[in-house]
């Protein structure tokens, strides 16, 4: 039976971030890149247009419903004019939407909540921090593009038959610009010279040092001369090896396992340890000898002698200054 608790583990959250993002790349979701001033590239994924309207429903029923309660209060004032109610309420989803698009895109640097809930974000394709002047025009052109016109259709009950279609006809253009954008941009978005990107939040993962049992600590013991034979790419080599999920099939399982087997005996016979290692020790072999290597290299590295990997030769660095 599957632990609840599991989901809630670090990697638990990589694991399926890292399936997020291989169903994202299987989907055709279109991956960009941008320079930013400090000119590093930075490799992007655009939000799809099926997240980007489950976003801007969400925050439509979340003003839908701050509006809906003011709303009440004016039929509560008015009397239950229907006039009143009409205009009033009109009014108030507009002076409820912008404020809180505009509000919550500076405040949490492009995203609103649903956004943050979603896992997207709006950004300035320039490569910039998001501006207030960007956020303004996106959001008030979004009232032109889409509010308006809705709010016309909803609100006038006289409508003749070619103003609705008009407005019909409009909101389809809507729906087929972000389609047609190559950045999946709307109209406001192509303005603003801004767009949406998926960017889940980030997943910090547990430090494996800080995990290794004590007792591996207390039973392999490695000196200085036996470290001296590794460096730090293979120190993140091993790591990505212990890192490896739990939550895996049978058969992943003996293969994981038998590659674990595998790389302790070249360790072992690398750094000419004395002692045999059974298959159930391997892993807390390896456990406790990435524990103890990257000790080892941070505390050379104080006095400047890190070694990048095994075939680091101290003659290059004489070679290299030359």
């Amino acid at each position: 039976m599957r632990n609840p608790l599991r989901r809630r583990t670090p990697e638990e959250k990589q694991r399926r971030a890292t399936k997020r993002a291989r169903k994202a790349q299987e989907s055709g979701l279109k991956q960009f890149q941008i320079i930013p001033p400090e000119g590093v590239p930075l490799n992007l994924t655009l939000a799809s247009i099926s997240a980007r309207a489950g976003a801007q429903l969400t925050d439509f029923l979340v003003t839908f419903m701050i509006a809906f309660l003011l709303i009440l209060l004016v039929i509560f004032a008015s009397g239950g004019s229907g006039t009143v109610i009409t205009i009033a309420g009109a009014l108030i989803f507009f002076f409820v939407r912008v404020p809180y698009y505009i509000v919550t895109e500076l405040v949490w640097n492009g995203r609103t909540l649903a956004k943050r809930w979603m896992g997207l974000r709006v950004i300035s394709l320039d490569g910039r921090s998001l501006t207030a002047h960007q956020v303004v025009v996106r959001n008030v052109l979004k009232e032109i593009e889409f509010f308006a016109p809705l709010t016309y259709l909803m609100v006038s009950g006289n409508n003749s038959i070619l103003i609705t279609l008009t407005a019909l006809g409009w909101l389809v253009i809507l729906f087929v610009v972000p389609w047609r954008s190559k950045k999946n941009q709307r109209i406001g978005d192509i303005v603003a010279n801004t767009c949406v990107i998926d960017d889940p939040a980030p997943v910090l993962l547990r430090d494996m040092a800080a995990d290794d049992p004590t007792r591996a600590r207390e039973r392999f013991v490695f000196t200085s001369d036996q470290l001296d034979h590794y460096g730090r790419f293979e120190l993140q080599t091993l790591e990505q090896v212990l890192r490896v999920s739990q939550d895996v099939s049978q058969s992943s399982r003996k293969q994981q396992d038998k590659n674990i087997r595998e790389i302790t005996e070249r360790i072992v016979a690398k750094i000419g340890y004395g002692e045999r290692i059974e298959a159930a020790d391997a892993r807390d072999f390896l456990s406790a000898f990435y524990r103890a290597q990257r000790a080892h290299l941070e505390s050379r590295k104080l006095f400047g002698d890190a070694r990048e990997d095994k075939f680091f030769r101290a003659d290059d660095v004489g070679q290299d200054s030359k």
